[in-house]
């Protein structure tokens, strides 16, 4: 399920990459910021170099780069698996970072937390981000050592920040292998109303290259989206962002080919308000509010019947200033109040679980320059949970030194997370899982080139952990996750061509969940590796690009020798290719292909049966138009 039509936004903004720039942050973050506003025919070109900005975190990188790679097909979580530190993760499509599971890396928007950022699918059906990458001006990854500001992740985290400011009307459509969709921005004298809607539905798809999974139902989703944006005056700007989707399918699965049937209504409603004051001092308040309600018939058993609600509301404001040339501090305070609710039914079976967690906290933060090169950085973050009523209190120091177009960077500090629903609804006096990260890195950079490593160790502690008994769940679990990452990116070496190398060794021991002694988790995998090449032709308005990503064997427990995972799965390794053509100024087709070697990739194994795909290729094929521009057409409608 690697499919939507988000990838639409992918390409376009390729041939519009022209407005691109990209931007510096701290440690362990990549940010990528453009301008996507459409542009007349002459400044579309493909280009062969681009000079990047010298103080960018990750300089040569831009999301039409990391969007546009072969095999991502237009999704963010997708295209950050071609990145160091983040583990490929085929049969679920989600974000893993550095030996930890997905739920360690938490998505947020304009500062604001996302509490369900990916779709619902099946089993070994990938899940997708369910917003356009090209909504946002900043994409930003922390695989490690992330500000204290972000709360509830024990990993990393992903913040997004949507456009200030949109300048240009728009209005267009496209029509792909998988579906339709269009939208368009309003601009007024202060601001600007945005708009957009997408309907996918696999059914012509599996049609003609059917499935791995048999769907009675293919799978659908439709959503939409509209942003509000309004600046009173030249300082501050305030943010209304609304999103709905709706996601249903039913398909066979299990030896007794169950009927599993899903329905889901997911609800994001996003406001902020930000000002940089003349004073010097920059303040944020926001809320966010996120829901989902999601039915399952046949989650178990036949004829069953599982239902979920879940809601969270998140309250946030911080103030920051300048207090000097080299003294900077910045403070602020949160909450997230969250709802749980479900419901079993099958036969006489009607059970319900009911459940409120909460987080409360205040973070503070003061940087300094000790010296013209060198900078520090200390934070301190103090919690309060429930249900179990606990506060913890959660430190960091992070420091930077530059010699010349070196940079090195080393950061400490303790991150929290509650644990699971499902191990709260058996404990709820469970404390908050933690985890001590340690990071050494050092970079390079020039103009078109870069390279940067790092090393890590982080230490887990009171972690959920299931009983012998099957049935009590303790916080005793713990372990350890350490490795290096390698990133290399250069647009030097010929022209119009450009290539990334990415590496990520892991290793990744850990007693918790329903895993009783130490050992790697299912999920994790030792070696990482990608390779993204692309090449254009200026006078064919054309871009070709092939991506191979490569990883080990998933472990796995072999019943005939002793231990619980105790061997490895084969390797996955995929070649994909793409290809980008601009017919005219108001048409534009899109192409790609996954997997051309045709390998049968698998995802581990349990119960000796081979984890695999729902599909080994997918093929994507878009038209995209411009609707009353005399422009290419700009998918990015935010």
């Amino acid at each position: 399920m690697k499919t939507t039509f988000i990838l639409s936004v992918t390409v376009l903004s390729l041939l519009l990459a022209t407005t691109t720039r990209a931007q510096q942050v701290t440690t362990d973050t990549i940010r990528l910021t453009l301008f996507t506003d459409s542009v007349a025919l002459s400044e579309v070109v493909v280009k062969g170099s681009r000079k990047p900005k010298t103080n960018s975190r990750w300089n040569d990188l831009q999301p039409v780069d990391l969007l546009t790679a072969a095999g991502t097909n237009g999704n963010v979580y997708g295209a950050l698996q071609t990145l160091p530190g983040v583990q490929l993760q085929g049969e679920s499509g989600r974000l893993l970072v550095r030996g930890g599971s997905s739920r360690e890396t938490q998505t947020y928007i304009d500062g604001m937390h996302v509490l369900n950022p990916y779709t619902s699918t099946g089993n070994e059906m990938p899940a997708r981000g369910r917003y356009s990458p090209f909504m946002f001006e900043g994409i930003n990854l922390s695989t490690g050592g992330q500000p204290l500001e972000y709360g509830d992740a024990l990993s990393g985290v992903l913040p997004m920040d949507t456009k200030n400011h949109s300048r240009t009307n728009k209005l267009g459509a496209n029509l792909s292998t998988v579906g339709v969709g269009g939208g368009g921005t309003q601009t007024f004298k202060d601001g600007s109303v945005s708009a957009n809607i997408d309907y996918l539905n696999m059914g012509p798809y599996y049609h003609v290259y059917p499935s791995r999974v048999e769907f009675e139902k293919p799978y659908r989703t439709w959503n939409g989206s509209a942003q509000v944006r309004y600046s009173p005056d030249e300082y501050g700007v305030f943010k209304v962002f609304a999103g709905y989707d709706r996601t249903d399918f039913s398909n066979y699965t299990g030896t007794s080919c169950r009927l599993f049937a899903l329905q889901e209504d997911n609800y994001y409603l996003n406001t902020t308000y930000r000002r940089q004051a003349p004073s010097g001092w920059n303040s944020f308040v926001g809320l966010a509010l996120s829901a989902f309600n999601r039915k399952v018939d046949g989650a178990a058993q036949d004829a069953d019947r599982w239902q979920e609600q879940q809601q969270e509301l998140h309250l946030k404001g911080k103030l920051s200033k300048s207090l000097s040339p080299v003294w900077r501090m910045e403070a602020g305070a949160e909450t997230m109040l969250r709802r749980y609710a479900d419901n079993y039914v099958w036969g006489s079976t009607d059970a319900d679980n009911r459940l409120h967690p909460s987080v409360s906290a205040l973070f503070a933060s003061g940087t300094i320059y000790l010296l013209e090169n060198l900078k520090a950085e200390l934070s301190l973050r103090g919690e309060y949970t429930a249900p179990s009523k606990q506060t913890i209190l959660s430190p960091r120091i992070t420091v930077d030194y530059r010699w010349q177009d070196v940079v090195f960077s080393a950061t400490a500090g303790r991150y929290t997370q509650l644990p699971e629903v499902e191990y709260l609804l058996q404990n709820t006096s469970l404390l908050s899982e933690t985890c001590r990260q340690y990071n050494f890195g050092i970079r390079y950079d020039q103009p078109g080139r870069y390279l940067k490593a790092e090393l890590y160790y982080k230490d887990y502690s009171r972690l959920a952990l299931v009983g012998a008994d099957g049935a009590s769940v303790t916080s005793d679990g713990y372990g350890t996750a350490r490795g290096v990452d390698f990133f290399f990116s250069d647009r030097n070496l010929f022209p119009h061509f450009e290539y990334q190398l990415a590496y990520s060794y892991n290793d990744s021991q850990r007693k918790y969940g329903s895993y009783p002694e130490l050992t790697t988790p299912q999920y994790a995998t030792r070696h990482n590796a990608s390779v993204v090449l692309k090449y254009t032709i200026p006078s064919w308005n054309t871009i070709f690009g092939v991506t191979n990503q490569f990883a080990s064997g998933r472990p796995y427990h072999n019943p005939e020798r002793s231990g619980l995972m105790n061997d490895e799965a084969k390797p996955f390794n995929s070649l994909n290719v793409s290809i980008t053509h601009l017919f005219s100024r108001k048409v534009m087709v899109y192409a790609s292909a996954d997997n051309i070697l045709c390998r049968r990739n698998e995802f581990g194994r349990v119960n000796g049966a081979s984890v695999l795909p729902s599909s080994d290729h997918f093929f994507y094929v878009g038209l995209y138009i411009t609707l009353g521009k005399n422009a290419a057409y700009d998918f990015s409608n935010f």
